[in-house]
């Protein structure tokens, strides 16, 4: 018989999560919280990655949350045993107790794992944990209002069909691109939008939920030594910056580092926003961190101040890319960077987590290009100056 919230939800029935931790204790708590929601149930535990491959692909739970360190097979292991088997969205719960840690954390990614998240250290984590980790479960399994997940749970395929693991479009795979409207030919041959006029200088890239994978993947397709430099914020849990900064230096030729106020980043150059400040741009190419200013939407650093400061100073000069994200952040932004010259890509649905953020972005016309990440980074490489770049 289907509940009344089962009903409400359109018949789709909760969310199945499985809980994978060889603590006990850790996995109550998982239990307890989920047992506060009216949408999301526990299916299944395991305390180990064998065990925790066996029961993904005997119970076919819609979310996975797994833990790394664990007796046995790992983590890392059952997420790539799992990814073959029966593909299911997964998130990570690890410890950001040093550098290292966070850093092979993000190995999971690479390995199909869609976000990683911090395990709480502390009783007031734990508590904000209990507030975010339903809403990020439900964002993957598609469940949040006006969100798809993996451009298709929810709609018939479920989670397991429709989730593509991460970095599948570094594999090789090529999904279509589709332009924003149909009614013109630039001289790039692509259909559907005007001739850009600008020149690039600065690619301006914002990212939530699935983020770390969309912009590796936008980033192993630029050339080699680009001629412009990128700017990223990543919505990411404080302390896990610096293993995405490490994790992106080992899988790109690139120079990636956290962003440092003052600095004037070269051509080639990719700087993330550090936690708690937002990122800026100033009309000398000079990057600029603030933590005075309040959080915008909730976010510090916030995708839209980003937007807004090279709406400001380099709108001509300036890519502004939205990609797979719950939410809005980087959408006025995108939306003002598009009326005032820029060149604006949004994510695709099909190869977006969470097609928040794009989606609401090119409901509003704000994108040019709708793109998986690697032929967004090919699109952008087609409007390189043929010069060396100026600030």
């Amino acid at each position: 018989m289907t509940s009344p919230a089962d009903a409400s939800r359109g018949g789709r029935g909760r969310i199945g999560v499985l809980v994978v931790d060889d603590s006990a204790s850790v996995r109550a708590v998982l239990r307890r919280f989920f047992s506060w929601t009216d949408d999301i149930r526990v299916v299944g535990e395991a305390d180990e990655g064998a065990e925790a491959v066996r029961e993904a692909v005997r119970l076919a739970p819609d979310v996975i949350l797994m833990d790394l360190m664990m007796p046995g097979m790992d983590g890392y292991a059952a997420i790539a045993e799992i990814m073959r088997r029966r593909p299911t969205p997964i998130l990570v719960l690890s410890t950001k107790a040093n550098r290292d840690q966070v850093q092979t954390a993000f190995e999971a990614l690479r390995r199909g794992a869609l976000e990683v998240l911090p395990k709480p250290e502390d009783a007031e984590a734990w508590r904000h944990l209990a507030t975010t980790l339903p809403e990020v479960v439900r964002s993957v399994a598609g469940r949040l209002p006006g969100v798809e997940a993996g451009g298709g749970a929810g709609r018939g395929g479920g989670p397991a069909a429709a989730h593509r693991p991460a970095g599948a479009a570094r594999a090789g795979s090529r999904l279509a691109a589709r332009p924003a409207r149909a009614d013109r030919v630039d001289e790039t041959g692509d259909a559907g939008e005007q001739p850009w006029a600008g020149e690039l200088r600065w690619i301006a890239i914002g990212a939530s939920t699935g983020g770390p994978s969309a912009v590796c993947d936008l980033l192993a397709a630029l050339p080699a030594r680009p001629p412009v430099s990128v700017l990223v914020v990543q919505h990411i849990s404080p302390g896990f910056e610096l293993g995405l900064v490490d994790w992106l230096s080992g899988e790109l030729d690139l120079d990636v580092r956290l962003a440092r106020d003052g600095e004037a980043p070269p051509p080639g150059a990719v700087r993330l926003a550090p936690p708690d400040r937002h990122l800026r741009l100033d009309p000398q190419g000079v990057l600029r961190l603030d933590r005075r200013t309040p959080p915008w939407r909730g976010h510090r650093p916030s995708v839209d101040e980003l937007f807004f400061s090279c709406v400001r100073h380099a709108a001509e000069r300036t890519a502004g890319v939205l990609l797979t994200g719950m939410g809005t952040d980087g959408v006025q932004g995108l939306v003002q960077l598009a009326a005032a010259g820029a060149l604006t890509v949004v994510q695709d649905e099909a190869t977006s987590v969470v097609y928040g953020m794009p989606r609401a972005a090119a409901a509003r016309g704000a994108a040019r290009r709708e793109l998986p990440p690697p032929e967004i980074g090919r699109y952008l490489a087609r409007h390189f100056p043929r010069t060396p770049a100026r600030r």
